[in-house]
C-alpha cells in the first residue's frame, strides 16, 4: 500500500481492531485497520463502516449519530461553548471588515459571532438542514467550497474550518479550495484533532479504540503533513500552533475509570493546575489540538 497523501510506500499498521462509531460508546461491528505512512505521518483509515461520504454528510445522519441530534437548539447548546476556544486561535483582529468564509459551519454558531464586524460571511455546510437554518439567518450559503468558488473566487479575506479536514477524503483538494477562495495576502486557520500523544501514552489501544480512531475521522494529521501539503499548494508564512483543550481532569478521569466524560467525578484539581497541564502540553507538542496557519 502506498501512503494516501504523499504516495510513499512506506507504510504500516498500527491498528486493527474495532473503533469508534459516531458517538461516545458506539463500535464498528468489524475490525478495521488503521494506517500510518512513515514519511509524511499521517495516519488514516479507509472509510470503516461509512459508504458514501458525501451523502452521509449531507443528510441528518452524521449529527444523529455523533451527538444524538440534528436540531438547531441542541447544536447551539453543544457548540457555543466552543467558541472562546476558537477565538483563541484565530483573534478578534481578522475579521472586522472582511470577508470571513467558514467551512463546515455547522448552524453557524461561530459565524452568529461574526455578524456585525465582518463585512460579508459565506457558510458553507453539506447539511441541508443546517443551509436552510443559515439561508434563514441571511447568509450566503454553499454545500462545499468548490461551490463557493464560482462566485468568490480568489475574493475571501479569512477562511476558517474547525474540525473538518480530518473528515474529507481528499485533503490536499480541501486545502487547494481554501486558497483559490482567498485573495492574495488573505489568512486561513484550520484546526483538527492530533494523535493526542500523552493519552495514548498513558491508555495506548484503549484510548484509541474508545476515542482516538472514529469511521468519521478518515484522517489524524500531524504538524509535518499539514506544512507539506499547504506548502505544495503555495501558501506562505505557514505556521502551526498546538493547544491543549481538555484539562487534567480529564486525564485522570480516563486512568481512574478507563472511559472518556469521567473528569467531574475528580473533585481535584485546581484550575491552575489544569492550566499549567495545558500550557504543558502544548510546550512539547503532546496536546489533543493542532491549528494551522497559512497566507495566500
Amino acid at each position: 500500500m502506498k501512503c494516501k497523501l504523499c504516495g510513499s510506500n512506506k507504510v504500516k499498521i498500527i491498528y486493527n481492531g474495532l473503533i469508534r462509531d459516531g458517538g461516545l460508546g458506539k463500535y464498528t461491528s468489524k475490525d478495521i485497520p488503521i494506517y500510518q505512512c512513515e514519511d509524511c505521518s499521517v495516519i488514516w483509515h479507509e472509510k470503516g463502516a461509512i459508504d458514501d461520504i458525501k451523502k452521509y454528510y449531507e443528510s441528518k445522519e452524521y449529527r444523529n449519530s455523533l451527538e444524538g441530534s440534528s436540531e438547531e437548539e441542541e447544536f447551539y447548546r453543544l457548540h457555543d461553548k466552543e467558541n472562546l476556544d476558537k477565538f483563541n486561535y484565530t483573534g478578534t483582529e481578522l475579521f472586522r471588515h472582511k470577508k470571513v468564509a467558514d467551512i463546515g459551519c455547522g448552524c453557524g454558531a461561530f459565524l452568529d459571532f461574526l455578524k456585525g464586524v465582518a463585512d460579508t460571511i459565506i457558510a458553507i455546510e453539506p447539511s441541508e438542514t443546517y443551509r436552510n437554518i443559515m439561508d434563514r439567518k441571511g447568509y450566503k450559503t454553499y454545500a462545499y467550497a468548490e461551490n463557493a468558488i464560482k462566485d468568490f473566487r480568489e475574493k475571501i479575506d479569512v477562511v476558517t474550518s474547525f474540525d473538518v479536514i480530518e473528515h474529507v477524503e481528499n485533503p490536499v483538494m480541501f486545502l487547494q479550495d481554501v486558497y483559490n477562495l482567498l485573495k492574495v495576502g488573505g489568512k486561513a486557520v484550520i484546526g483538527t484533532p492530533t494523535d493526542a500523544p500523552v493519552m495514548r501514552m498513558l491508555l495506548g489501544e484503549l484510548y484509541e479504540q474508545k476515542l482516538l480512531f472514529s469511521t468519521q475521522h478518515l484522517w489524524i494529521f500531524s504538524e509535518k503533513n499539514l506544512k507539506s501539503m499547504s506548502e505544495n499548494i503555495g501558501f506562505s508564512n505557514v505556521d502551526v500552533k498546538y493547544f491543549q483543550r481538555y484539562g487534567i481532569g480529564n486525564m485522570l478521569g480516563w486512568l481512574k475509570d478507563r472511559e472518556p466524560r469521567t473528569e467531574g467525578k475528580i473533585p481535584f484539581p485546581a484550575d491552575t493546575i489544569s492550566e499549567v497541564w495545558k500550557k504543558q502540553c502544548e510546550a512539547y507538542k503532546a496536546s489533543d489540538y493542532i491549528v494551522l496557519y497559512v497566507t495566500k
